[in-house]
């Protein structure tokens, strides 16, 4: 165990970030440290209905992102050392221009003090596919080895004698939150409350949720993002992330946390390893980060800031009108970042009378033994891109990204020695 925890130590020197793999020990003691997790800094145990100070609760805070002379401000939790999550509705809203580059992360302070740095967001694979109502994760630029972060905890596998509670953030510029006593309400009824009101829409509703209501007050609207927690043995958890609609006294709705838990778990255990996204037929998208969350879809704007690598092939038909087959091969090295890797195929005449569109491929080439071709921990990795056409075609590929900074070894032994302890100095009697 030593040595893991010394070889995660020099993969964050190196990477700024999370290690690049995990193992299950790993991952349990990183993020079911109960410890740590759940903690506020309230002097007294009685949670008072009403108004709240954001500074009691270290895992609460904002996502803020500035555009002129607006600020776009959205509710975030923090549930690991490095991840917070946020409505993906809210999220993809944002401008991505230089969305990473601007936005800060500010925990358990109001927005008026320094923010954490944005690593990169990816999008709960149902986002924009079942359903909006889903949850963006969000990786913070910090490294957790260096970096003392108290998230929340999850929730709790038995309940004995529970409290719950909503938590909103009006304004994030004051440190005040409004905290609310919630009930549990059967599913059930919350379907009957939102069809009478003409606001159950299909996409609006979460593939995971639970359905809650104040104790008091009357009918209000909540933001997305209000945090749905639990109290128990002095020990916060997180239950839901509340969805943009009706609040207060109304039945709200919240992504139910447990169930998308092992979608972040993963995202983390993933780090290092390519994703591929289908974009058409005839456009795929590849990524490969050493120390970024994975992502999928299409290219954003500021990943495609530094190119690395640009090839354009014209690819003429043969003698014949049957579907031809052609075959590159595309390599990625571990000295490079590759923010987005974009491989497309298009008629070289755009001609309205094809009809049969080319077809890219992109597999994983591996010619040694089946447990070295399973890991993606390789200084290099190798892939065929096959296209099947049967008019004449350009193949395009497009790199982005950047090269790894590389290892001070003289500060890096520094540091692990400082994190060293060092024997007592024993004075002997003359």
């Amino acid at each position: 165990m030593k040595f893991v925890k010394l070889i995660t130590v020099l993969q964050g020197l190196l990477f700024g970030n999370e290690a690049i793999s995990y193992s299950n020990e790993t991952l349990r003691e990183h993020h079911n440290n109960l410890g740590n997790c759940g903690v506020d800094k309230s002097p007294i145990s009685v949670v008072y209905e009403g108004i709240g100070k954001i500074e009691t609760y270290p895992w609460l805070g904002v996502l803020i992102y500035p555009s002129n002379d607006k600020r776009y401000i959205t509710s975030v939790v923090l549930v690991t050392r490095q991840i917070v999550i946020a409505s993906a509705m809210d999220i993809d809203k944002l401008p991505k221009q230089d969305f990473r580059a601007r936005s800060r992360v500010v925990l358990g302070q109001n927005c008026s003090n320094p923010g954490i740095r944005v690593k990169d967001y990816s999008y709960h694979p149902d986002y924009n596919i079942n359903t909006y109502s889903t949850l963006a994760l969000i990786q913070l630029e910090t490294n957790y080895l260096m970096t003392y972060l108290q998230p929340i905890c999850a929730p709790p596998r038995a309940l004995d004698r529970p409290r719950f509670y909503v938590m909103t953030i009006d304004d994030c510029k004051r440190s005040t939150i409004k905290i609310h006593k919630m009930a549990y309400v059967d599913p059930e009824q919350c379907k009957i409350f939102y069809k009478r009101t003409e606001l159950d829409i299909e996409k609006m509703w979460p593939t995971h949720s639970v359905c809650a209501k104040a104790l008091t007050g009357v009918e209000c609207v909540w933001s997305s993002g209000a945090a749905l927690v639990l109290r128990q043995n002095n020990k916060w958890s997180l239950i839901g992330l509340g969805i943009y609609g009706p609040g207060c006294k109304a039945p709200s709705r919240f992504l139910e946390y447990s169930q998308y838990k092992p979608w972040i778990l993963n995202s983390i255990a993933r780090i290092g390893r390519p994703t591929v996204s289908r974009i058409s037929t005839s456009h795929i998208i590849l990524r490969r980060s050493l120390s970024n969350v994975q992502r999928y879809g299409p290219c954003d704007p500021e990943e495609v800031k530094a190119e690395l690598f640009t090839d354009r092939t014209k690819i003429e038909r043969g003698p014949t009108y049957k579907k031809q087959r052609v075959r590159y091969n595309f390599t990625i090295f571990s000295n490079l970042e590759y923010s987005c890797v974009v491989f497309r195929v298009y008629h070289y005449k755009r001609a309205k009378w094809f009809k049969d569109k080319p077809y890219i491929r992109l597999k994983r080439w591996c010619q040694s033994p089946k447990p070295i071709c399973y890991s993606f921990q390789l200084l290099q990795i190798d892939f065929a891109v096959e296209i099947f056409f049967k008019e004449s075609v350009v193949y395009q590929v497009m790199a982005y990204g950047r090269e790894v900074r590389l290892i001070d070894m003289k500060k890096l032994m520094g540091r692990v020695n400082a994190r060293k302890p060092y024997p007592p100095v024993v004075v002997g009697a003359d």
